[in-house]
């Protein structure tokens, strides 16, 4: 399904966009770039599909929040991939936007947050999967260190990644991790096509997916930052704020998985 958008005062339509893109980039009080020019969105009404919205200099821009969550329909296939194992198979993605930041030019200073109710979307597509390794499970348990941040960090990093394997873009991609999913019992790594029935993304980062860990690792240890930054484990797309992230646990992960 899509969405067009339409300039308020004139009626002028600008473009048209997918149900995805709307729920997450054109939402009411979102700015949107419209040909370089931003515009507020002022209005988005589901039953016409259609989203309104306006010039506008608002010296800030906006970031959603949203909860995903994904369960396993079938498992395709599975291989031993470094010390660990690998998975492709179907998902569905349910996504449910419910908020967002206004964020300054330029210092990235929290303006304000809002909370908005739209509808969940859910889709069916394919995904890629991994495990932790029980050894790795156990040091991270024993240490107390952070699984949940760990994770999270590999999954962004990874996704940042997969486009130089895949030809695609980064937003063509999504994933989520968690230190328990209901459906394998484990804690796991997804990383999906982010388009209805996938588009072949998931798939290739299955067959590539050593060389994906040791990029990422390579990128995430090359890092000069201490705790995480836009260019090695911080996402523009997180719907949770970036949170919990850790960097050396995602580093003991991948090398855990690559057994260096």
């Amino acid at each position: 399904e899509f969405y067009t958008l339409v300039e308020e005062s004139s009626g002028v339509i600008l473009e048209t966009v997918s149900e995805d893109t709307a729920f997450m980039q054109l939402h009411p009080g979102a700015i949107y770039l419209h040909q370089g020019e931003p515009y507020l969105i002022t209005d988005l009404d589901l039953e016409s599909h259609t989203a309104y919205a306006k010039l506008t200099d608002a010296p800030y821009y906006t970031e959603v929040r949203d909860f995903t969550e994904t369960r396993v329909l079938n498992v395709f296939k599975h291989k031993e991939a470094g010390t660990t194992t690998a998975y492709l198979g179907e998902v569905n993605v349910s996504i449910h936007v419910v908020g967002f930041k206004r964020k300054a030019h330029y210092t990235d200073d929290v303006l304000g947050e809002e909370y908005i109710q739209l509808p969940p979307q859910s889709f069916d597509t394919i995904s890629l999967w991994f495990d932790v390794p029980p050894d790795t499970l156990r040091l991270i348990h024993d240490e107390k260190l952070d699984l949940a941040g760990g994770l999270h960090a590999v999954e962004h990093a990874a996704i940042g990644l997969l486009p130089l394997f895949a030809l695609c873009d980064r937003n063509d991609i999504g994933g989520i991790s968690t230190p328990l999913h209901p459906d394998t019992g484990k804690p796991q790594v997804f990383i999906h096509d982010g388009h209805p029935g996938g588009v072949g993304v998931a798939e290739r980062g299955y067959e590539i997916i050593e060389e994906l860990w040791q990029a990422t690792y390579d990128v995430i240890s090359g890092c000069p930052c201490e705790a995480g930054c836009p260019s090695c484990v911080h996402s523009p797309k997180c719907g949770n704020n970036n949170q919990p992230l850790d960097k050396e646990v995602a580093k003991l992960l991948l090398s855990a998985f690559l057994d260096l």
